[in-house]
């Protein structure tokens, strides 16, 4: 059902294969109303999008015998994949509907949706662990149920998790969806998250998910469409999301843009070129009625989420998506929480990433120092063994490997018997490098800024640093004089080595 082709991070390009077609992932899915859509469906596959969300449950009141008879692709007129909703939102909002839950998996598999949800209770934002739980129960009840009288008719049922704000809600409920033998699962509730700029405690709740889920089980998003929350939703792992902002901020006049929204009378040229802002400029849609207006800001606001997926899929190929995404999180200070989050899941961020690329990594600030690819090779470090009692540290040099470099041919001959001595080089990132693992992927497949780093911000250096220094047993050591960045760590040379200093 699922294919990973390449991954970086948690996100990853893959392929999902349902009764209509194949989805390339990570995928953003427009929702489609199944009565009011003024943008047909025709024209969102148009723009690239191969998989829509509609709701089964407003399909339901409405036009349950014709949905019935003819299948929700004739009702919506979309031949592609199709992932209904099965009535949560609504729950989410009124509380319940006046429908039962075995009654809404019965009308889904009727009409033939790709991808079906059981009618779950989703957990929202804001309660107590006590409530939160109730809404868990009840939903993985249901989700049981659901699984145990699906029809094997090739739809894929996806489980949806509950648990909110509460990470150990969320990880029971996940397990339990997998035991259960969902063959794909969606995280439940973020659109309040969004909606209050709690982004630090939508991707807390991602991979207390995540870090539970095989890697061939994909991960569905409910209410994420906005530019900057799809860098951070697929780096952590999501696959799809669906959302309705495209419509929802064009009733109001608002154009989704790369880095935030911008209100149309704000904006006196287009960022980026499309087919309205190619026929139109801003003032000239300000000055259309209102339904046209709507419906010619909801196609750029499509256009718009579209080139942002094709861009975090360029950087998943490039393996580019660790500063991508740090770019991105720099477009808003609530999203910059987000980077502590990040810093401290980069072990669980190492599986998906290769141990090799073909393009050298960015190293800008001290962020970088817990990239899954330095954290591996901080491991190796770790792992290093040598019995040369003298060990020589200078810096990096810029011509890589090192061992082809003159800097390193030079600092050779200054000792008579350097085979017996420990050559190593450095930066604040990737620590102390061996010279028998520097071309190891990335210490010599990196570009780093010029700038001086302040030591006191690298404590990743001081951990490589220690276990370094007490795995292998020199006598003697030997520093630049002038390098201010070593001679801080120079404190924590374990005591009865021999301090020297080397002049470059």
């Amino acid at each position: 059902m699922f294919e990973i082709k390449y991954s970086d991070l948690a996100g990853r390009i893959g392929v999902l294969h349902t009764n209509h077609g194949k989805i390339e992932t990570p995928s953003f899915v427009p929702v489609i109303h199944p009565v009011k859509q003024t943008i047909p469906a025709k024209k969102i596959k148009e723009i690239g999008f191969d998989v829509v969300i509609t709701n089964a449950y407003i399909t339901m009141k409405r036009l349950e015998e014709k949905a019935r008879k003819n299948g929700i692709h004739k009702i919506i007129k979309y031949d592609s994949s199709i992932m209904t909703d099965s009535g949560g939102y609504q729950v989410l909002e009124y509380g319940e509907v006046d429908v039962k839950p075995p009654a809404m998996a019965k009308f889904e598999m009727d009409i033939m949706t790709d991808f079906a949800i059981p009618l779950d209770k989703p957990t929202g934002f804001g309660l107590s662990k006590k409530q939160a739980k109730e809404y868990v129960d009840h939903t993985l009840k249901v989700c049981k149920t659901t699984i145990r009288n699906k029809k094997n008719n090739g739809q894929i049922w996806i489980g949806p998790i509950q648990g909110s704000e509460h990470p150990e809600l969320v990880k029971r409920s996940t397990n339990e969806l997998i035991n259960m033998g969902y063959q794909m699962l969606a995280l439940g509730s973020p659109v309040e998250f969004m909606e209050s700029y709690e982004y630090k405690l939508l991707a807390e709740m991602i991979i207390a998910a995540k870090k539970n889920i095989p890697t061939s089980i994909p991960l569905h998003l409910f209410g994420a469409g906005h530019p900057l929350t799809i860098p951070l939703a697929v780096a952590l792992g999501c696959d799809t999301f669906d959302s309705a902002s495209y419509m929802l901020y064009a009733k109001h006049d608002r154009v989704i843009t790369e880095d935030g929204t911008r209100r149309l009378q704000e904006l006196e040229y287009f960022p980026f070129d499309c087919e309205v802002s190619s026929r139109y400029k801003p003032k000239e849609l300000l000055a259309m009625k209102k339904e046209e207006r709507t419906d010619q800001i909801a196609l750029f606001n499509l256009y718009s989420i579209k080139a942002e997926v094709d861009r975090v899929k360029q950087a998943i190929r490039e393996g580019r998506l660790w500063e991508y995404t740090m770019k991105k999180a720099r477009a808003h200070p609530k999203l910059f929480e987000t980077i502590d989050v990040i810093l401290n899941n980069t072990k669980f961020l190492q599986d998906g990433t290769p141990k090799f690329k073909e393009k050298a990594i960015f190293l800008f600030g001290p962020e970088d120092q817990y990239r899954p690819e330095i954290r591996r090779y901080h491991e190796y470090v770790k792992k290093f063994r040598t019995k040369k009692k003298i060990v020589v540290i200078t810096k990096d040099p810029m011509i890589k490997p090192v061992f082809t470099s003159y800097d390193y041919k030079k600092l050779r001959r200054k000792f008579k018997d350097a085979d017996l001595v420990q050559f190593c080089n450095y930066n604040p990132f990737l620590g102390i490098i061996p010279i028998e693992i520097s071309d190891v992927f990335p210490a010599s497949h990196y570009v780093m800024s010029r700038k001086e780093f302040e030591p006191e911000k690298f404590p990743t250096f001081l951990e490589v640093w220690n276990v370094f220094f007490s795995k292998n047993k020199f006598d003697s050591v030997y520093l630049p004089k002038n390098d201010s960045f070593l001679q801080y760590y120079k404190k924590f040379i374990p005591k009865g080595i021999t301090k020297k200093q080397i002049i470059e």
